[in-house]
């Protein structure tokens, strides 16, 4: 039997980079006898992670040993994602599982127990889910970040793994969160994570969906609010502010600003639907999404005066109402303002 001091130099070398994690087949290159990985287990001198990755102590594996191990475990083009990887890239989730990974390296931090770490890997690799790790097969393998020896997830798309885990996990109530940690963080944005769950799989998606929707919601009405406030400091003047644009009895669209001798309409986040409406309707649409609100307002507030600049005077197509939102909300269908709305 091969002595272990023979090999002493590379095996110390090996456990030292991989902060005392193994794998069987790391050893037997170095090596280190399967049989004597066996009997060094079995006396409680070192102890099995997971299948065919071993921590080469006997006390309670640290957080890095585990994350190491996962990783080891499932394979060279493997990532960690999820709520482990946000943690990794410094974005801390309240309530969170693995808020404690920031700044973690040293042997003998306290073990991440049971709680799932979950894996991205290559659809065709042949990988199980064991224990409290997660395997899950894409066929849209990113590119990975680096911390250390780790290989982790883009941010965008580790929210999305960590919301689907926990709607999996039954713990729909974390995804609030996840994505209000991730936004605040600002290194991700709405849009990015509405791109990411549009191209992940529909299982598990609705909360998630949801959740996205009341997300834009606010970051809407937010920006609608900077752009108006924009306006009133320096223009484009003349604009009726948050309007409901009807035709006949149906509301078709909201505006944030609409300028009325021009038929210049600006809105924010629009759906397609509304975009399409207005223009048959004659409207010159200026679409404007919350996060070009947030970046470059100036930008914005540009191109409205370039679209009313070269807009010649108009008139509403018949039968288009603008009504301000305060007073359609207290309307109905049929809107019976105090004061007669702009008619064409």
């Amino acid at each position: 039997m091969t002595n272990l001091r023979n090999h002493e130099s590379a095996l110390s070398t090996l456990i030292d980079s991989q902060y005392g994690v193994l794998t069987a087949a790391q050893a037997k290159s170095v090596g280190l006898p399967h049989e004597t990985l066996r009997r060094r287990v079995q006396r409680g001198i070192w102890q099995r992670l997971v299948p065919g990755v071993y921590a080469l102590q006997g006390g309670p594996p640290s957080r890095l040993q585990w994350l190491i191990a996962a990783q080891l475990y499932a394979g060279e083009q493997s990532m960690l994602t999820g709520e482990a990887a946000l943690a990794l890239h410094g974005i801390r989730v309240p309530r969170g599982r693995f808020n404690d990974l920031t700044g973690f390296g040293v042997v003998g931090e306290q073990c991440l127990g049971r709680q799932r770490l979950d894996t991205l890997v290559p659809h065709p690799t042949r990988r199980q889910s064991v224990a409290h790790l997660r395997i899950i097969r894409t066929t849209r393998v990113p590119e990975a970040t680096r911390v250390g020896l780790l290989r982790i997830a883009p941010v965008a798309r580790s929210v999305v793994d960590g919301c689907l885990a926990a709607v999996e996990d039954g713990q729909s109530e974390t995804i609030d969160a996840i994505v209000t940690a991730a936004l605040e963080d600002g290194r991700v944005r709405l849009a990015d994570l509405e791109h990411e769950l549009g191209k992940a799989s529909r299982k598990y998606s609705a909360a998630i969906r949801a959740e996205l929707r009341t997300s834009r919601a606010h970051a809407r009405v937010s920006a609608s609010q900077g752009l108006l406030t924009a306006l009133g400091t320096s223009g484009p003047f003349g604009a009726m502010e948050d309007v409901a644009v009807y035709v006949g009895q149906r509301r078709v669209a909201r505006a944030v600003a609409v300028w009325p001798t021009r038929a210049v309409v600006a809105v924010v986040d629009p759906h397609p639907l509304e975009v399409s409406t207005l223009t048959t309707l004659g409207f010159a649409v200026v679409r404007v999404t919350s996060e070009q609100l947030v970046e470059d307002v100036q930008g914005v507030l540009r191109r409205l005066r370039n679209a009313l600049r070269y807009r010649p005077e108009a008139v509403l197509s018949p039968g288009v109402s603008l009504l301000p939102m305060a007073s359609a909300a207290v309307s109905t269908l049929a809107p019976t303002p105090a004061r007669e709305p702009a008619h064409a």
